[in-house]
C-alpha cells in the first residue's frame, strides 16, 4: 500500500489512575484497570507510540479465537470490544465491519458492510465512537454499541489510517491532512502536504505527518507550523510515531525534534517507546537504544522474520513472528520471556487486497489477527 494516541498526557493520567485503583476489590480492580486502558489506533494510541497501560499475565494464555469471513485489519480494542474490519472474500471490493465481545470473542454485531475502491479500511476509536476510514477517504462513524452508522463524509482519495482524540478525527489523503468533527462528520480545517496515504500521529502539540519527501508539523488547528523536505516531491506516505519531545518519520528514517524540525538521528524498523528507550522491529532483530543518547542497550534475534508489532505492555515488547510464532521480549534485558504460537502468520494487508493487519495491545488483552482468524491472549 502507500504508505504504510489519546494526548501524552491523557495517557499519564489514566495509567495513573489504574494504579489508584490497587486498594479496591480485586473484581472491580481488574475491570476498572483495563477498562481505562484501550487500543484506539493503530499501534495503540494516537501518538502511535507502541505503549500500553494496560496489564498482561507474565504468562499470556489463548483467551479465545474466532475465524470471520476475510483477512483481518489491526484490532481496536475499547468499550468492552474488539472491532476489527475485513476484507469482502471473492475478490469483490469492499469489506465488512465486526464487533467482538472482548471477553469471549463472539460476534457483538456485524458483519456491517464497507464499500470503497479495493480493500483498505482502517480504523480508530474516541469519544464513543468507532470511525472507519477508505481508501477514497470516506471516513465513517460508527456506534461502538450497535453497529449503527452515524454520519459519514467524503475527504480524498489515497487516504491513510485515521486517528481519533480531543474530539477530532484526522486523515491524511491526496496531499493533505483533513481533520473532522467526531460528532458531527464537519471538516473543522485542512491543511496542504506533500506525498498521500500516510498515518498521522497526533499529541498535545499537534498533528505530524510525512509522505513523499517531506515531514510537515501542523498546529491542532490546521497551521503548518514548519515542514522538512528531503528535496523532491510527490510519492506515497508513511507512518509517524511520537515520544514526547521526537518525532520519528519512517519516510527516509528521520528522527526529528518535534518542537523545531531539527534532525537528531535515523532509525530503521518499526518502533515502539517505553520508560524512556526505544525498541526497533527490523528483520529478524529487536534493538533497543535510550532515547537521550541513542546508545545501544541491547540486540535480540528472534527465530524468525518479525511480521508484526512491535506493542508493549509491562515491561515486555510482543512481536509476531513469520514462524506462526508471538514472542515477548523484556524490555530491560532484551531475553524472549514469551513464545506462544499462532494459528497462522500475523501483520500483512494492504490498500489492493486486504485491510493492514497489525497486533495490538489494551484493556488486559493482547489481540492477534492471522489471516481471517482472531485471536486474544491475557
Amino acid at each position: 500500500m502507500r504508505g504504510r494516541s489519546l494526548f501524552a498526557s491523557i495517557t499519564t493520567l489514566t495509567c495513573a489512575s489504574a494504579l489508584a485503583m490497587v486498594a479496591a476489590p480485586a473484581g472491580a480492580t481488574e475491570s476498572a484497570t483495563t477498562a481505562t486502558c484501550p487500543a484506539v489506533a493503530h499501534h495503540v494510541d494516537a501518538s502511535r507510540n507502541g505503549k500500553s497501560c494496560t496489564a498482561l499475565s507474565a504468562a499470556p494464555h489463548q483467551k479465545w479465537s474466532v475465524t470471520l469471513n476475510g483477512s483481518a485489519s489491526y484490532p481496536i480494542i475499547a468499550a468492552g470490544k474488539v472491532f476489527v474490519a475485513t476484507a469482502n472474500p471473492g475478490g469483490n471490493y469492499g469489506g465488512q465491519l465486526y464487533a467482538l465481545d472482548a471477553a469471549t470473542g463472539k460476534v457483538v454485531w456485524g458483519p456491517v458492510a464497507l464499500s470503497g475502491t479495493y480493500y483498505y479500511f482502517a480504523l480508530a476509536y474516541d469519544g464513543g465512537e468507532l470511525f472507519a476510514n477508505n481508501f477514497d477517504g470516506t471516513v465513517t462513524a460508527f456506534d461502538p454499541a450497535t453497529g449503527a452508522q452515524l454520519w459519514s463524509t467524503a475527504t480524498g482519495n489515497f487516504s491513510g489510517e485515521p486517528v481519533a482524540t480531543g474530539g477530532v478525527v484526522y486523515v491524511y489523503g491526496s496531499g493533505q491532512v483533513v481533520a473532522l468533527s467526531e460528532s458531527t462528520g464537519a471538516v473543522d480545517w485542512q491543511a496542504a502536504v506533500d506525498g498521500d496515504g500516510g498515518s498521522l500521529a497526533v499529541d498535545g502539540s499537534g498533528v505530524y505527518a510525512n509522505g513523499g519527501c517531506s515531514q510537515t508539523h501542523i498546529s491542532l488547528t490546521g497551521a503548518v507550523l514548519w515542514n522538512d523536505n528531503d528535496g523532491c516531491t510527490g510519492g506515497g506516505g508513511g507512518t509517524s510515531y511520537l515520544t514526547s519531545s521526537l518525532f520519528f518519520s519512517d519516510t527516509g528514517h528521520h528522527i526529528l525534534k518535534k518542537s523545531t524540525g531539527a534532525a537528531v538521528g535515523a532509525f530503521t524498523g518499526a518502533p515502539a517507546f517505553s520508560g524512556g528507550n526505544a525498541f526497533f522491529a527490523n528483520g529478524t532483530q529487536l534493538t533497543s537504544e535510550t532515547l537521550s543518547n541513542f546508545a545501544l542497550r541491547f540486540t535480540t534475534t528472534l527465530p524468525s522474520q518479525i511480521v508484526a508489532g512491535p506493542v508493549i505492555a509491562g515491561n515486555v515488547v510482543y512481536l509476531g513472528g513469520a514462524g506462526n510464532k508471538l514472542y515477548g521480549v523484556s524490555t530491560s534485558t532484551g531475553k524472549i520471556v514469551v513464545t506462544l504460537p499462532l494459528p497462522g502468520t500475523p501483520g500483512g494487508g494492504g490498500e489492493y487486497f486486504a485491510p493492514p493487519s497489525d497486533i495490538n495491545v489494551g484493556n488486559g488483552l493482547l489481540v492477534v489477527p492471522t489471516g481471517s482468524t482472531v485471536t486474544a491472549f491475557d
